[in-house]
């Protein structure tokens, strides 16, 4: 089904999901009971549903530089309309399931991998995803973090490596699925920004994010610290309402040939 058939049976759906079955004739209490029960199961497949055409009509525009937070404001608000998710969701999650006793000093890093492993498996079932590289320990990563902050970078790291960065494309279509659903979202395409200040990130994105979708576009708004070339991204040294309009409708120019 495409998207807007699929929002439409769940819109159906809600009312009776949300019904309050505890009121009304008791006599026909088992069968609203029944109904809504019924109608829980069928919005949960129709939102897996919902999510698997987000993520066919997703483009991935990768903003970074000094400006990229002002693009991300101009480009979601009501005018442009455009959805956001930030690119270390998955990073960051993940890496907040390990009490920090586990990687400060008091397992070996070895074991430390194991126990993400298993977190790890948690996480990609909840993203819908069944088939995926598992993390191994590797010399490279030996090392003490002391603080979360240094083990996320670790984490980030070895997702990378061994998984690929795609793996940002996927949480960020599953972050802004309740938000799509709310907007009655159910357009050709499905634009979702990603704002980073990590280059390193953006070099990983700009090498993984095409094996998710051919639809991945990058925009330098404003300066960066560093160097980083990137083919094909779209350059702006002011950004505002007409400099972000003129980004998006070469997009969209792209997307359509």
């Amino acid at each position: 089904m495409t998207l807007e058939q699929t929002l439409k049976e769940i819109k159906t759906l809600i009312p009776f999901a949300e019904e309050d079955v505890e009121t009304g004739d008791p006599a026909t209490l088992n069968g609203r009971r029944g109904r809504k029960i019924q109608s829980m199961e069928q919005i949960s497949r129709l939102k897996r549903d919902y999510k698997n055409e987000l993520l066919k009509t997703a483009v991935f525009i990768v903003v970074y530089g000094s400006e990229r937070g002002e693009f991300e404001k101009i480009a979601t608000n009501d005018r442009f309309g455009l959805f956001s998710a930030n690119p270390e969701d998955f990073y960051n999650d993940l890496a907040a399931r390990i009490p920090p006793v586990v990687y400060q000093g008091k397992e070996s890093v070895s074991n430390v991998f194991d126990i993400l492993g298993r977190h790890l498996e948690d996480k990609m079932n909840e993203i819908g995803v069944l088939e995926y590289n598992q993390l191994v320990f590797k010399e490279a990563y030996v090392g003490t973090s002391t603080t979360q902050a240094e083990f996320t970078k670790l984490v980030k790291r070895a997702v990378n490596d061994q998984m690929g960065a795609e793996v940002v494309g996927i949480q960020a279509v599953n972050s802004i699925m309740a938000q799509a659903i709310s907007r009655n979202h159910s357009g050709k395409t499905t634009p979702i920004i990603l704002g980073t200040d990590d280059l390193s990130l953006v070099m990983s994105l700009h090498s993984d994010l095409p094996r998710l979708s051919d639809r991945v576009f990058f925009v330098k708004a404003g300066e960066i610290t560093g160097h980083l070339a990137i083919n094909g991204a779209i350059p702006l040294h002011e950004v505002n309402g007409n400099t972000v309009k003129s980004a998006l409708a070469t997009i969209n120019k792209t997307i359509k040939k």
